[in-house]
């Protein structure tokens, strides 16, 4: 997936730091899920906090990724990476039917407001 992700929220929590994010899909699903790269994603407009970037050492502690507009029909599963640039995202129609990978991302993923929140330690 082509997830183009942009950070709407930088928050210091303890020794950790939380970034929300919103996805929005393009262009042809990869099978298997595509990439989240927080590494290089850009400050949503609405964005809150002082620097929209990733300023952790190591892979994300966690990634949660789900719909905010309220869309029961697709699920968006994500998978945990080794660094700020490598997790995923796969989109499913159904809970055991994936997206079909090399085609078009269904009307309803591209018409989903998509969110997501990944929590990394603290420098």
């Amino acid at each position: 997936m082509a997830t183009n992700p942009t950070i709407t929220y930088v928050a210091k929590v303890g020794s950790q730091i939380r970034i929300g994010f919103k996805l929005a899909p393009s262009g042809l699903y990869v099978a298997g899920g595509d990439i989240v790269n927080l590494a290089t994603a850009a400050a949503d407009p609405l964005f809150v906090g002082a620097i929209p970037a990733v300023e952790a050492l190591g892979p994300p502690l966690s990634i949660d990724i789900w719909s905010n507009g309220g869309n029961i029909t697709t699920v968006y599963v994500p998978v945990l990476g080794t660094n700020p640039s490598n997790s995923k995202v796969k989109g499913y129609s159904a809970l055991t039917t994936e997206f079909t990978g090399a085609a078009a991302y269904p009307a309803s993923a591209l018409a989903d407001t998509i969110v997501g929140e990944a929590t990394f330690n603290n420098l």
